[in-house]
């Protein structure tokens, strides 16, 4: 008793701990009983004397039973990191139990063991057959346990059931679904189907989905599409890396395989449903179409992309613009007409800081972050303002980071459209350079404590001399 407290004391395994609490019950259970025998009168009557005879013989014998297993289940533990299931103690528990209680009963109250094992045969066929999906249950979970398919925290499907393992039982499995629901099935159900388990040797695990995309779009397009996107999704890992594989040819479509893998089978249906809306607004910004089931050839009176505002709303946009007030407005809406409108989810990136840039952007509906450094944000941007014309028209990297905060619509202009204005319009490239300078000035004024009275002369002389190299003008310009 002093060396079964004391490891009990000691241990942190909590297995160990609950084991040797049953043997220490039955130790205690035989000194009361021991002591009772004792104590009893010699006058007492022979069949109490037996009575307590049997009984602190059999609590002592299921007590020493009960610490040589706890301690061949710690030894197995201490060699192995899979935990032993509750049921196999159990039964190992309860075959020695009844192996040790047949030869005392048999000795101490001269029980005829034979005829009891013929009486009990008749009635173990009776019980058998009323017990008959019980004890299917039993030995099948027996079976799961000695073969171990799963374990408890794996997540399995079995059948049309997918979840969690909670507990392995003696007559069911209990899981837990996606949508919180706890699933008990019969073990002999389980024992009959196929079961997949998603955290085998806990390795990453591979979903794959399918995307159909118009036969009008080149492969290579569509594969360097979607692995970027699938760079994007933050619970889809990297390593290994995503695939997307041409996959067949169809009738109004080709079917693309994608396949990525989730450290947790658990984050399968959130990765998904992100990837999906991510490649949504990616696919159309890119006007790369998921076509509809379709076997004629039909024609289309509509267009295919329809704008997204009215020409009479862009044009109030481009009037707005500082950058802009300096032409005409034939030339504002010779400039409406170029532009392309690209609609961003939230959480996308527009431009990455550092990267070159070609482009400039309008915001027309929605919000952007601006963000520099680690991620730290600066500003946000609404309908009206603009940004990237410092790179697009000066060759320098991106300053910043934009992300998109909320889904927003951003009107595109490339530098051939700058280039085309300041072929028509002289003079422009110097105002430009001086409205350039004079932002970015102020820009500076503000990070180094707010100081206004900068000279934008020689800032505005550089951005020149950066325009006319990029854009091919004359001094005259």
């Amino acid at each position: 008793m002093v060396l079964l407290f004391g490891l009990h004391a000691a241990s942190g395994d909590k297995d160990f701990r609950r084991d040797l609490r049953g043997a220490i019950r039955f130790l205690l259970a035989f000194l009361v009983l021991r002591i009772g025998a004792w104590a009893l009168p010699h006058e007492a009557h022979t069949s109490i004397e037996k009575l307590v005879n049997v009984g602190w013989m059999l609590t002592f014998a299921f007590g020493v039973i009960r610490t040589c297993v706890s301690l061949a289940l710690k030894v197995i533990r201490l060699r192995s990191t899979v935990a032993t299931p509750k049921i196999l103690r159990d039964v190992i528990d309860f075959v020695l139990y009844g192996l040790a209680a047949l030869p005392i009963l048999q000795s101490q109250l001269s029980l005829d063991v034979g005829g009891l094992l013929a009486t009990s045969a008749v009635l173990s066929v009776v019980i058998g057959l009323a017990l008959q999906e019980t004890l299917g249950n039993l030995f099948a979970g027996l079976s799961l346990q000695l073969e171990r398919p799963y374990q408890v925290g794996d997540f399995i499907r079995i059948g049309e059931y997918t979840g969690r393992v909670m507990q392995i039982g003696w007559r069911a499995t209990r899981i837990i679904t996606m949508r919180r629901e706890s699933i008990t099935l019969p073990n002999s159900k389980v024992a009959k189907e196929v079961v997949q388990n998603f955290s085998f040797a806990y390795e990453p695990v591979a979903i794959d989905i399918y995307l159909r995309i118009s036969h009008d779009t080149p492969p290579n397009q569509v594969k360097e599409t979607v692995l970027d996107v699938m760079k994007e999704v933050p619970t889809l890992l990297q390593s290994p890396p995503p695939q997307c594989r041409t996959w067949a040819f169809e009738d109004s479509a080709v079917r693309y395989q994608l396949r990525y893998w989730v450290a947790d089978f658990a984050h399968a249906d959130g990765t998904m449903e992100e990837l999906y809306t991510r490649l949504w607004y990616r696919l159309r910004r890119e006007n790369i179409e998921i076509p509809f089931p379709q076997r004629v050839v039909h024609t289309r009176s509509e267009p295919t992309v329809k704008p997204e505002f009215p020409s009479e709303t862009v044009g109030e946009l481009l009037r707005a613009v500082d950058l802009f007030s300096v032409l005409s407005p034939s030339e504002v809406d010779q400039l409406r007409r170029e532009l392309v409108a690209r609609r961003f989810g939230k959480g996308e990136r527009v431009i990455e800081e550092g990267e070159a840039g070609h482009t400039f952007y309008l915001v027309a509906s929605g919000e952007v972050s601006v963000r520099t450094g680690k991620g730290h944000e600066v500003t946000r941007l609404k309908r009206g303002s603009y940004f990237g014309e410092m790179s697009l028209l000066t060759g320098e990297p991106r300053a910043a980071t934009v992300v998109a905060v909320e889904d927003a619509v951003l009107l595109e202009l490339d530098r051939p459209a700058f280039a085309r204005m300041f072929v028509s319009h002289p003079g422009l490239a110097r105002q430009l350079s001086a409205l350039l300078a004079q932002r970015r000035t102020q820009l500076r004024a503000v990070a180094e404590a707010g100081g206004t009275g900068t000279d934008t002369t020689p800032e505005a002389g550089r951005i020149l001399g950066r325009l006319r190299q990029i854009f091919g003008l004359s001094a005259q310009d």
